[in-house]
Formats: structure tokens, C-alpha cells, sequence
């Protein structure tokens, strides 16, 4: 007896459940617990995603920011004043400052000064003298190489083996950079090669000079610089940030080297015990632990783009920085792309730095529009807003920021804010890239009292948002969504609201059906 042939019936609905979220994604084609877009949310509660934290209060407004660093308290220029723990401590220039701490002593650029931060003393690392009365050379001794050279006030300023540079001396031999080897108010004594007594009514000067440098860090107890202009690197004396010529052929003298490689430097830091020098297209990389042994090491690979070297931070040993092709972790052997899930972005400024332990960076694209980008240890990035920030500065656990409207606050905090945010999820297939329409929509989600949330659907990118509900705070508990069924090959949900919210799962139903009936009833 024939049998009629069997045929299996294709599934009436299928379901999507997610409860682990990996924050943005850029790219083409993502996964479905993956982001194509969001706007003020975090992963920091992962693996759910959650509303940003607020800002922190408001501390100051400056009127004209001019730079940010923290040593032991705030600083921050204002204009042509110089503030530290909110107390005034300088008039500078009028100028963008750069900041690096050695001990108790904060310095600062390009102004040159050394504030103590124990004793509250401030003072300036170029000092310079001229003749006002008649100075005379002379052998300390007979035979002696060391020549004492006295003049009214000649030694006053300066210290024992700074390191200084003499002009407008009658005899030619004098007129070099030198170590004061003892000093007075009015002698200094130096090396040199004199038989007799010489004198000199006037035309004679005395300096100690520093020189002009980009980018500067510290590192074991110097500081080191950078110049494009000059296409060197320098490190002061051990121990003395005020001394950069002096060469005694010691371990604490001062250094300087010139580099061959093209282009300007971008940026430097003190990363893992090195000194790290950053070109667009490469990084020199400083080894050794005196001037008799320094070797500069060059690589080349993605260093740090130009006009991004604020984007330079450590985070957990791990130091990060923008690049011209994205942004890069480097672990001391060769830096990673981190940034292929921001796909298609490039930056050209920005600002970065470390609140726990999350990498935060103030970025401006090719289009000009600025967005703060989130980078945490797990590989996940979240987007939050549009803050354009100015420059940051970590200290005593908190990121402090200086805005583009000059006010200065902390990155995370307790700010009186309510929140807009929004999630909106890639193109979903669920299983079947056709003939189907989504029944059914769960959200398992935490909601502050205050906060509402609103969905929408977009069917085959056809442009519009279909508004499926609004819902507001009641307390903790699944809210199911219930849609109307429409056929489609894909389609994208989007979630926006306003409060504290958390999304810990997402589950999706849709039924299929056939390119004949369209579907099973």
C-alpha cells in the first residue's frame, strides 16, 4: 500500500535570549548582543549595561583654561594665573601650560619655573647675570687649572656645579659652557688654562639656561624633553630639574641626543622604567640608567597622532594612546589596535585618562563632532556624551577635567542630572533571514524610580521607528513588550529614556514563515 510522503513542518517561532552584553560595535555586522549605537550608557556593571554614572559637581570655573596636572593636590593655570589647591601661587604667562612633578617640586612649562610644593617656594630655572662692575681672572694657584673669576654679584644667583654658559669675555677661552666648581656672592670658580691676572671692565654674562622642548616627563629622578625644532631629546641632572648642560662625564650629568628619524614629535611618557619619545610613525624608546650608557632605540610602528598627545595614559600597566589609524594599547613589547570596533573612526584631538580602571578619552572625529569614549579591561567600549574636554588629570582616585566651557569637575560622581540614554541594536535576523515577524519582546531591566523608557522598531531599514511602548519606573521586574507582528528580513530595536537604568537581559520570539503563506497559523 503507497503512503503519501512525509513532510516536516517548518518551526512555528524561534527565541533570541541575551544576558551578557559587549557593548559598541561600529562595524558591518555585529552579533546580537552587541551595540550599533548608544548614547550615555556603560559597561561597568557588566555583563548587563547600564546608565553612565553622573559627573561630578562643579569645582571652578575658569575663565580661560590653560592646563590641568595633579601632584599631591590640584593644579591649574587660569589664564596668567597659577593655581594649587585652590590657592594662587604664580602669575604666569598667558599660555598653554605643561605640568611634570619630580619630588616635591611641580614644574612648569614653557615658563620654566620650579614651585616646591613642601615649602611653598617658587623659582625660576634660567638665571642670568651682567658685569655692572670690573671682573678679574686668576689661577686659584700657580699651575692650577681652576680659575677664580670675581666680580661684583657674579655668583649670587647661581649654585655650586650648575652648569652655566659665559659670553662677552675679552679672552675667547672663557667664552664656553662650564661647571661653577665653587662659588660666593661675588667669585665664581671654573676650569680653564691662565698664567696671569686678567681683568675686564665690562660686556661679561653669566646664564643658565634650559632649553625650549615640546613634550617633557620624569623619569628615575630626571626629567626628560623633546624638541621637533631642534630634533633632540634631552634629561637634566639627576636630581636637579634647574641644570641641562651639565657634562662632567659622571653618572648624574645632564644628557642630549639628536634623533635622525623624519617628522615632530607628538607626545612622550615614563612607561615601565623607560622614556618614550612619540613620533606620528614611530617611537624611540630611551634605555640605560646613566649618560654613559643611554642608547635610544627606534621602532617603527603607529606612535601617537599629532595633536593627541593628551589622549596618553596608563591604565592597569597598560599604557594607551591615539593613533592616526585608531587607538592603541601597548604592553611594552608592540601595540594593539584596540579601536576595531570603532570602525571607520579617525581622531585628531582629544583627551584621556584613567578613573577606575577605565580608559576615558574626549575625542574629535574627521566630521569635527567631539564624543567621550569608554574603553574598559575587558575589551568592551561604551559610548556616553558629547563632552568636549580640555584636559585631564588623575589624582586620589578621581579623573578631574577641565571642560571646553572652562568648568572643572570630576569624570564620575553625584551631580544633580537626569540622563538621557539610548541603545539601539544591529540588524537582527534571528536565525532566519526571512519570512518572519517578531511576536513578542521581553526586557529583564533594573529602573530607578524617575526613569522612563520608550521602544522602537525599524523594519528592513525602511527609515522609520515604529514606537511600541513607553514605560515608567514601578520597581524591579521583567517588562515584556508586546509588538505588533510584521514581516521583514531584519529589523532593529532601539531603547531610549531618561534616569538610572539597567538592562541585565533581552529575550526576542518571531515567527516564521513560508514564501507561500507567508506563515503558519
Amino acid at each position: 500500500m503507497g503512503r503519501l510522503p512525509y513532510v516536516a513542518a517548518a518551526p512555528r517561532e524561534g527565541t533570541q535570549q541575551t544576558m551578557e552584553f559587549l557593548g559598541l560595535n561600529l562595524g558591518t555586522v555585529i552579533t546580537g548582543n552587541e551595540f550599533a549605537d548608544m548614547w550615555n550608557m556603560s559597561t561597568e556593571k557588566y555583563p548587563a549595561v547600564c546608565t553612565r554614572r553622573s559627573r561630578g559637581k562643579i569645582l571652578k570655573h575658569l575663565g580661560k583654561p590653560n592646563g590641568i596636572f595633579y601632584k599631591d593636590g590640584l593644579i591649574y593655570a587660569d589664564g596668567t594665573e597659577l593655581f594649587y589647591r585652590d590657592q594662587k601661587i604664580a602669575d604666569v604667562e598667558d599660555s598653554e601650560k605643561t605640568f611634570v612633578g619630580m619630588g616635591a617640586y611641580l614644574l612648569v612649562w614653557p615658563d620654566k619655573l620650579i614651585y616646591n610644593t613642601s615649602t611653598g617656594t617658587m623659582e625660576h630655572m634660567e638665571v642670568s647675570w651682567s658685569q655692572t662692575g670690573q671682573a678679574t681672572f686668576e689661577p686659584l694657584q700657580e699651575g692650577s687649572t681652576l680659575i677664580r673669576v670675581s666680580c661684583t654679584g657674579i655668583g649670587k644667583n647661581f649654585r655650586q656645579y650648575d652648569g652655566v654658559t659665559m659670553a662677552g669675555c675679552s679672552s675667547e677661552q672663557f667664552n664656553k659652557t662650564f661647571v661653577i666648581q665653587e662659588i660666593g656672592d661675588d667669585y665664581i670658580v671654573m676650569t680653564g688654562d691662565l698664567t696671569g691676572r686678567v681683568t675686564q671692565v665690562s660686556g661679561l654674562t653669566l646664564k643658565r639656561t634650559v632649553p625650549d622642548m615640546d613634550f617633557l616627563c620624569e623619569n628615575e629622578n630626571r626629567v626628560w624633553g623633546c624638541s621637533s625644532k631642534n630634533h633632540e631629546i634631552y634629561a637634566s641632572k639627576l636630581g636637579d630639574p634647574g641644570n641641562w648642560n651639565v657634562f662632567e662625564g659622571i653618572s648624574t650629568d645632564s644628557y642630549a641626543a639628536t634623533i635622525g628619524s623624519d617628522g615632530d614629535f607628538t607626545g612622550c611618557v615614563s612607561y615601565l622604567g623607560y622614556v618614550m619619545f612619540f613620533k606620528e610613525d614611530a617611537v624611540h624608546k630611551v634605555y640605560g640608567s646613566k649618560p654613559a650608557n643611554y642608547q635610544v632605540m627606534t621602532s617603527g610602528i603607529n606612535g601617537v597622532a599629532k595633536g593627541c598627545e593628551k589622549t596618553i595614559s596608563v591604565v592597569n600597566e597598560t599604557l594607551y594612546y591615539v593613533a592616526r589609524n585608531g587607538i592603541y594599547a601597548f604592553n611594552g613589547a608592540q601595540p594593539e589596535l584596540i579601536s576595531q570596533k570603532l570602525e571607520g573612526l579617525a581622531f585628531s584631538a582629544g583627551a584621556a585618562g584613567v578613573c577606575r580602571n577605565r580608559y576615558y578619552a574626549s575625542l574629535k572625529d574627521q566630521a569635527g563632532a567631539w564624543t567621550v569614549y569608554v574603553y574598559d579591561a575587558r575589551g568592551l567600549w561604551s559610548k556616553e556624551d558629547d563632552l568636549q574636554l580640555y584636559g585631564c588629570a588623575y589624582g586620589a582616585g578621581d579623573l578631574y577635567c577641565i571642560d571646553s566651557a572652562g568648568d572643572l569637575f570630576t569624570i564620575c560622581g553625584d551631580r544633580d542630572e537626569v540622563t538621557e540614554w539610548m541603545l539601539e541594536t544591529g540588524d537582527l535576523i534571528d536565525g532566519q533571514m526571512e519570512f518572519k515577524h517578531l511576536r513578542r519582546f521581553l526586557l529583564y531591566l533594573r529602573m530607578e524610580p524617575g526613569s522612563e523608557l520608550d521602544v522602537e522598531v525599524m523594519y528592513d531599514n525602511d527609515g522609520i521607528w515604529h514606537p511600541e511602548g513607553t514605560y515608567r519606573a514601578e520597581h524591579y521586574r521583567t517588562r515584556t513588550v508586546n509588538l505588533v507582528p510584521r514581516r521583514c528580513v531584519h529589523y532593529r530595536v532601539r531603547l531610549h529614556g531618561i534616569g538610572d537604568v539597567t538592562l541585565m537581559g533581552m529575550a526576542r520570539k518571531a515567527g516564521y514563515g513560508t514564501e507561500i503563506r507567508g506563515n503558519y497559523r
